[in-house]
């Protein structure tokens, strides 16, 4: 609370004025005022900073550094506390750094820029610099520069200003455990304005500031263009392939050895001696082979750039490459990037190929990710949500012994982002359960730590874990070296350099294991029968068959195709459509559950069926439009039919920097029995909430649309009024509009000249001369019973279109029109001779008056049958297609009554058509308010008469007045 925290706040200042000379005496140490100040300090803030509470090691929000008295400041490699809350103990809020009293903290550029390394690389946005005395809270989001660091001072306090009750409040609703809980630090980081830069970085940014990811990415970016010219200048012989793995087998290898440097695993004087070195590539080289002999896995195995034969780079060169990534030259820290942030960076760096271009090496996109519209990492709470109801429902309870027999896949993994935190997660629970269990410990091979009372695993028990239950696969060979790259951070990221020493001196064995046989380069959904339909072609073209990579699971995991398959599958697959004729051969011969639109995503979908365990947990995130489209009828069959659904978690907002609506798949493979019910969960600013529980025998097993947004009640009243209805599509013809550009169609065939040209269309202009010209119609120019067409847009009508339709659609006497973009329905009815472009939806009626279908479908009762066919609403990119406009339900006219109320809303709709134009000519705001008092009581008039011809009670109405 507040005033208890502000009450014992106010005692510690009274202590420090009372002996203030002491507090400042420079024999005062750092310690001390940690012990005396800091840790009471925050512990009235409502931490558990002694952890009287919180004794579990791997469940405490407070991560205290033990106090030691410096020698050098630089040599410090951990803040001294790290602060997150419950149940994520791994991402860090903010940090403190403490310093003793006797300094003058706003003249202290090592205390601000060391506070700011600690945030900005660990992404906190602000942390705390203090000695009790002072206390400065620090912008943390700009990459630190030493020269313009004091500018990164957000707020400062002296501590006698505390006393003061609002300005203690102040400090209080900032980092106090319950305003960080309750999100106010959040807001308060994501309000401030741009984080300053150095004169730098302004001028390279034009202002922005760049995250570590960003930072960093670009940072390795830059090494990687600079070493792929300096290899392929001394080596040109090399091609594509071979410049590519050269230059990342060598930025893995300096990776490392920081990593291995900021972990004090090793001296951190690797990158300086290399780069002091006489000829720094050779020194290099040396280092990477002893460093072979102790650590083993993929980074420093023998490699042809290990060779006498590669002349490697330039030693000018070089020498800059390893000085400016040596630790006293950068501010990239190991201790505090997580390694699933490493792992977004390299998931974005392996997008880009090394290419050849007129005898220089060059940076270009790969056509795959240009193709998907670039790389977009799986962010870490969609990771840990995954694992968390995949894995961890798995060995929820169970001992070690067994959870030894299990495996653990993603057979697209990227830069292994899924495996990290599966990896993750098996670590956890080991610890854990040897901290339950301590009599188990010991044989089992942990060690104790004496500095925090608990078991801790042994790099030969993580070893284990990594070879008995990760396993991946990825078409692209860089991808599964960084994977592995990863895997090997994530098992060294607790360990010490004592701790590797003793691995070598007790098991005389190398510290990283083996992970070729884990780790896999191939095509998920690619097996060598493709030489079925390929033949001599894929033999013979090396090219081809690098690009296509076919793989051969069984072989690869023999022992886990023997055990049934893999007991949970995790991952992002790629969200691309196919279109190469000999692969859409194959998948139409190898994939039972696909429509005629084939994506990477869809064929995933399938694959992951044959490659788990009977009752295995499937834990993806996909697009959602599998749910949706209309022509992924046999997926949906194959879903609903092969597993039990668990979950799946919409995402409300895009989880994705893309542009793409996807959501969280956890499903468990095998044909439906007993309970059907399944959990919908709703993502919103990253936080993740219960919505609603559905029964998954619910939904129709021919493959209809799926809405798992829908309320039971909204769903059971559209099956009411589905079952009174007949569907637009019976009742009516829908169409597409014209297509009026696209190279290659048309008669003749349009060239990209006339594509880009477009000549057949005249915008904002007089109908032009000639006889074919006639009123071209968009979406945007009609609203709900208005046609907002004024006679200056035009298009010349005839075969030489790329899609123009039958011209009886268009020579219709009357018709409606539909916006097709969109997340509601929008419809007028216009007349003949009015070319409608393909963002319209026509319908022409032959038995049906057009001006009663009209009023229902611009009801709110078609809006809110709309809603559970298509549940887009507020999404970016949401559009009414043609399906579902085919699919809205139109009142069967069976009685009298009935017949009265549709002409009732026919005389309403043409009272409404007429409206329209007046109140849009209205001049005076008295005119204009009149108009559209009459328009709304029309519409509430329409609404009413609709709800009539139903039978609708006053709780459904209600029901859909809320949902519209």
């Amino acid at each position: 609370m507040l005033s208890q925290a502000h009450a014992t706040v106010k005692q510690l200042i009274a202590q420090f004025q009372a002996h203030s000379s002491h507090y400042l005496s420079p024999k005062y140490q750092e310690a001390e005022v940690r012990a005396d100040f800091i840790d009471k300090l925050f512990t009235a803030l409502g931490w558990d900073v002694a952890h009287d509470y919180q004794k579990n090691p791997y469940a405490q929000e407070v991560k205290v550094e033990k106090a030691q008295c410096q020698a050098d400041a630089a040599s410090q490699k951990r803040a001294d506390y790290a602060f997150s809350l419950a149940p994520d103990y791994k991402t860090v809020q903010f940090f403190v750094e403490a310093k003793k009293p006797s300094l003058t903290l706003r003249q202290n550029r090592d205390g601000y820029f060391q506070t700011a390394k600690y945030g900005w690389n660990a992404q906190t946005g602000v942390s705390i610099l203090t000695d009790f005395e002072e206390i400065v809270i620090i912008d943390c989001r700009a990459k630190p520069d030493f020269d313009t660091i004091l500018q990164n001072e957000l707020r400062y306090f002296k501590y006698t200003e505390l006393q003061d009750e609002d300005t203690f409040a102040e400090f209080y609703w900032l980092f106090s455990r319950e305003a960080v809980a309750a999100g106010n630090l959040r807001r308060y980081i994501a309000d401030l304005p741009k984080a300053k830069s150095s004169g730098k970085q302004l001028r390279l940014l034009g202002g922005r500031y760049l995250s570590i990811d960003d930072s960093f990415l670009s940072y390795i970016g830059d090494i990687r263009l600079h070493l792929a010219q300096a290899f392929y200048q001394n080596n040109p012989a090399l091609n594509s392939y071979q410049l590519t793995e050269a230059t990342q087998r060598t930025i893995d290898r300096l990776v490392f050895m920081r990593f291995l440097e900021d972990k004090q695993i090793e001296p951190e004087t690797l990158l300086y001696n290399i780069a002091s070195a006489a000829h720094p590539w050779a020194k290099f080289i040396t280092e990477c082979k002893r460093l072979d002999t102790k650590y083993n896995g993929i980074v420093f195995k023998p490699h042809f750039i290990d060779q006498n034969s590669f002349l490697g780079a330039d030693e000018t060169a070089f020498r800059d490459i390893a000085s400016d990534l040596d630790h006293t030259n950068t501010p990239y820290d190991f201790n505090y990037i997580p390694v699933h942030i490493l792992g977004s960076i390299y998931e974005r760096f392996l997008g880009n190929i090394i290419a050849i271009d007129n005898g220089k090496a060059a940076i270009e996109q790969k056509p795959e990710v240009r193709k998907a519209g670039g790389v977009f990492y799986t962010p870490k709470y969609i990771v840990d949500y995954i694992v968390e109801n995949t894995v961890g429902k798995i060995i929820a309870g169970k001992n070690p012994d067994y959870i030894t027999k299990l495996k653990f896949a993603d057979i697209a993994c990227g830069s292994g982002s899924f495996l990290i935190g599966v990896y993750d997660c098996l670590l956890d629970y080991h610890k854990n359960y040897y901290n339950r269990y301590p009599d188990k410990a010991k044989s089992a091979g942990c060690h104790f730590d004496e500095a925090t009372g608990t078991w801790v695993l042994s790099i030969k028990q993580k070893q284990r874990i990594l070879l008995n239950n990760i396993y991946g696969v990825d078409i692209d060979l860089q991808a599964t070296e960084v994977t592995q790259l990863s895997l090997f951070l994530k098992l060294l990221e607790d360990e010490t350099m004592a701790s590797a020493n003793d691995m070598q001196v007790l098991f005389a064995d190398k510290i990283l294991p083996n992970l070729s046989g884990n780790i896999c380069c191939g095509n998920s959904l690619i097996g060598y029968e493709i030489m079925d339909i390929m033949g001599d072609e894929l033999a013979q073209d090396e090219d081809i068959r690098r690009k296509i990579n076919p793989f051969d699971f069984q072989a690869a995991f023999a022992s886990v195709f023997a055990a049934g398959g893999f007991d949970a599958i995790v991952g992002n697959p790629p969200y691309v459509k196919v279109s190469d004729k000999e692969l859409l051969a194959y998948f139409k011969q190898h994939f039972q559950h696909q429509n005629y639109q084939y994506d990477l995503y869809l064929l995933f979908l399938e694959r992951y069926h044959a490659l788990l365990k009977e009752k295995g947990l499937l834990g993806v995130i996909v697009p959602n439009t599998w749910l949706q489209s209309v022509t992924f009828t046999k997926i949906r069959k194959h879903l609903l039919g092969d597993y039990r659904w668990h979950k799946i978690l919409h995402g409300k907002e895009h989880i994705f920097d893309a542009v793409v609506d996807t959501h969280v798949l956890v499903f468990e493979k095998g044909s439906l029995k007993g309970k059907s019910l399944f959990d919908v969960d709703i993502t919103e600013n990253q936080t993740i909430v219960f919505y609603q529980q559905l029964d998954q025998n619910s939904f129709d097993k021919n493959g209809g649309i799926i809405n798992i947004l829908a309320k039971p009640e909204a769903t059971a009243l559209f099956k009411k009024i589905q079952a009174a209805s007949e569907t637009l599509g019976t009742a009516a013809m829908v169409y597409n509009g014209i297509k009026p550009f696209e190279k290659g169609k048309g008669t003749p065939p349009q060239t990209e000249q006339i594509v880009e040209t477009k000549p057949f269309v005249k915008e904002n202009q007089p109908k032009p001369a000639g006889e074919h010209w006639k009123p071209l119609l968009r979406g945007s120019l009609i609203n709900r019973y208005e046609n907002l067409w004024s006679e200056d847009s035009w298009i010349e009508y005839g075969e030489w279109l790329a899609a123009p339709r039958d011209s009886k659609i268009f020579e219709a006497e009357e018709k409606i029109v539909v916006r097709q973009t969109g997340d509601r329905i929008i419809a007028t009815v216009i007349g003949k001779d009015i070319i409608c472009r393909n963002n319209l939806h026509i319908v022409i009626a032959q038995q049906r008056n057009h001006k009663f279908l009209l009023g229902v479908l611009n009801s709110k009762l078609a809006n809110f049958c709309y809603y559970q066919i298509n549940p887009e609403r507020g999404e970016s990119l949401a559009e009414v297609k043609k399906a579902h406009v085919e699919q809205l339900p139109m009142p069967k006219i069976r009685s009298a009554a009935q017949q009265k109320l549709h002409n009732e809303i026919v005389k309403l709709v043409e009272q409404m058509l007429a409206a329209q134009p007046k109140a849009r000519a209205a001049l005076s705001d008295s005119d204009k308010n009149f108009h559209e008092r009459f328009i709304a009581s029309l519409e509430q008039r329409i609404n009413q008469a609709v709800y009539q011809i139903y039978g609708l009670t006053a709780d459904e109405i209600a029901l859909i007045e809320a949902a519209v």
